[in-house]
């Protein structure tokens, strides 16, 4: 088997490996046995804006790590389901603010304690080992999206001076 060979085996088993912890998280959530009346994105949109309150859909997308358009679908659904209120930003009118709503805090809650009590056993792996996935985590996407690629041809050159 030549090297080119290997090496293509070796990154399939990698992204393998990555997309199976990701299906697990995911199954982890959508609980077949109950039903939930948010998705995971739906929860995770909720969860930053409690955390980020009077944010605009960009910036919102951009913390989700998704496009716009996705993500105004999911606020059209969230602001239809009453988890969500438009607003103006209080210095620029022509703005729009989301926050939640007391409905929005109150299913983000339930929810989030759900998900806790089902994501709370992998902290039985031992700190330095999570410590250690997280940094190979970070190491891939650094090696796998172009503002990562630049900062690392920036850190070389850096060492080359």
């Amino acid at each position: 088997m030549s090297d080119r060979e290997e090496d293509r085996l070796e990154v399939y088993r990698i992204i393998q490996s990555v997309r199976e912890v990701n299906k697990t998280i995911f199954y982890a959530f959508w609980n077949e046995e109950q039903h939930l009346e948010l998705t995971a994105v739906q929860h995770m949109a909720l969860a930053i804006l409690n955390k980020r309150p009077n944010i605009g859909l960009s910036e919102l997308a951009d913390i989700a790590h998704m496009g716009c358009s996705s993500m105004s679908g999911v606020v059209d659904r969230l602001t239809k389901a009453g988890y969500i209120a438009r607003g103006r930003h209080e210095h620029d009118r022509r703005s729009l603010v989301l926050t939640l709503t007391p409905e929005g805090k109150d299913i983000m809650q339930k929810v989030d304690d759900m998900w806790m009590e089902r994501v709370l056993p992998i902290l039985d792996i031992p700190k330095e080992h999570l410590d250690m996935v997280l940094d190979i985590h970070k190491q891939m996407i650094m090696k796998l999206t172009p503002k990562g690629m630049k900062q690392l041809e920036q850190s070389s050159n850096d060492t080359t001076r």
